[in-house]
């Protein structure tokens, strides 16, 4: 039987990263070579030959992604209400660089894991990715490619997917409420450093009280499910994630008329707030309701402000918080609790016959996934400088669900890869996608129809990005069919690495 010269994964991989170079165009081209040179060369074996697949199927990936690109800066943007492609992008000079980039990434990649030293091989790997990592805000502001901002919150929603791998992946404890703890890290940092209460206190430390106030909530939360398995505690789980913002939408009007209060705002002199809660006329705002807080402090760092539209400090901070949590969660993987997490989610029982306790381990994955969230909601509130309920809905915690098994549970890896994908996906490519399909639209269907009605009923139609939860879904179905151990499954990764 003859082998086939690429891998089901490899042709999806492909066709995915060629469909994104056929809605973007432009200076795309060039990130997206590189992303398809390091996807090629983690997938090659760890040998010799392996290397030389690299070289093949990466000059093949490259060349097909640069041939679409080309197809897109030539034709595509003909079409009506098209973004204009910059004239550097279009340039020989240009396609060449991004075959190159593809070819040498890939090959690098591959020589790297098949390096005989596993610790050199991995230090290397490590190098690579952070310098990409590093050159890619400068990159990007300076061709105006305008990703810097769906970059940043892609990466805020992966943080908060690697505290629902620890929970759901690691422990397999299925919380469909995981966005209760972002709302509470979210409202945190809005409580302590804005005009609603005029505290002011500093980002660089309402980073950890939002983490430890989302870690407390997450200890109430885990001590009273630690019976409960299955559908059982997915809906007490799904039940919390709901509470939480219906609480936070309806603090807009408080008043407390109980002499317990009184008593302690007697023992702290009457402050303002507690006086105005347990006897002013007028009931106290503490959420400000479905209007929400705004503004949000912003943090200051060696004289660096960061404001909005600044996208490079914020790309470096969410980037050092990222690196910091693979590093702790990675650690934890590989410590006591760790291995307990894995053998309760493998059998309960067996675990608890081993010696396992089982109390204490499921409360410190409910605890540490939701101090990770935490993190995240803080970092959002600051970024956005705006907080209200109905930022937090169920949704949320779909997707970032959808993440999670998208990329792999108990892959670290995997939950990177699958929370950039599927948020880039809903702030970007799905609107890239929406402007090539209405640029079609336009130059054939909408020529014909003369009533202005039909017109908008047949935009709305297809409009793709009221579609997004339905590709969510979709990519779930399409996984656990043909893939339900994810992109990168946890059993691999340590051979990818």
């Amino acid at each position: 039987m003859k082998q086939k010269i690429l891998a089901n994964a490899e042709i999806a991989a492909i066709v995915l990263i060629g469909f994104i170079a056929l809605i973007t165009g432009g200076w795309s081209v060039l990130i997206l070579t590189v992303v398809a040179g390091a996807l090629v060369g983690a997938a090659a074996p760890p040998n010799r030959a392996g290397v030389l697949r690299a070289l093949i199927v990466g000059a093949l990936t490259a060349l097909i992604i640069v041939a679409v690109t080309f197809l897109h800066n030539a034709y595509i943007t003909q079409l009506p209400k098209q973004d204009a492609i910059p004239v550097g992008a279009l340039q020989p000079t240009t396609y060449g660089l991004a075959l190159l980039l593809g070819i040498v990434v890939a090959v690098l990649v591959a020589a790297l894991r098949a390096h005989p030293n596993k610790q050199r091989g991995r230090t290397g790997l490590l190098i690579l990715v952070l310098f990409f990592a590093v050159i890619f805000p400068f990159f990007e502001q300076s061709v105006q490619l305008f990703w810097a901002n769906a970059v940043i919150v892609s990466m805020i929603f992966t943080l908060q997917a690697l505290g629902l791998n620890i929970v759901a992946g690691y422990a397999g404890l299925l919380d469909l409420g995981y966005v209760a703890f972002f709302a509470i890290g979210g409202y945190t940092i809005a409580f302590l450093n804005s005009p609603q209460f005029n505290l002011n206190v500093s980002f660089w430390l309402i980073i950890w009280i939002a983490a430890a106030a989302a870690a407390l909530f997450g200890f109430i939360l885990g001590a009273p499910v630690i019976p409960l398995r299955g559908d059982y505690l997915a809906i007490v789980t799904l039940g919390f994630g709901e509470i939480v913002p219906i609480v936070f939408k309806n603090l807009e009007a408080v008043k407390i008329h109980e002499p317990v209060t009184a008593i302690f705002a007697a023992l702290f002199n009457k402050p303002e707030w507690v006086r105005c809660l347990v006897g002013c006329t007028e009931p106290v705002n503490i959420t400000n309701g479905t209007q929400g807080i705004t503004p949000i402090g912003r943090p200051e760092l060696f004289g660096v402000k960061f404001m909005t539209g600044q996208y490079i400090p914020w790309y470096f901070l969410i980037l050092a918080m990222l690196l910091l949590s693979v590093f702790f969660i990675s650690r934890l993987r590989s410590s006591r609790i760790g291995r307990a997490w894995v053998a309760m989610r493998e059998d309960e029982l067996a675990a608890t016959s081993m010696g396992v306790n089982i109390v204490r381990t499921k409360l410190t994955a409910f605890i540490l996934g939701a101090m990770f969230s935490g993190f995240a909601g803080a970092f959002y509130g600051s970024y956005v400088s705006f907080i209200s309920p109905d930022a937090f809905d169920f949704s949320i915690s779909v997707i970032v669900l959808c993440m999670v098994i998208l990329g792999g549970t108990g892959s670290i890896t995997g939950v990177i890869l699958g929370g950039l994908i599927i948020k880039m996906s809903d702030l970007l490519f799905l609107d890239k996608f929406q402007t090539v399909l209405g640029g079609v639209l336009q130059a054939t269907i909408f020529q014909s129809v003369k009533s202005q009605a039909m017109t908008n009923f047949l935009e709305s139609l297809f409009n793709a990005s009221q579609y997004k939860l339905l590709l969510f879904g979709l990519i779930l179905v399409l996984m656990m069919r043909f893939r339900p151990q994810g992109l990168v499954p946890s059993a691999s990764e340590d051979a990818i690495t």
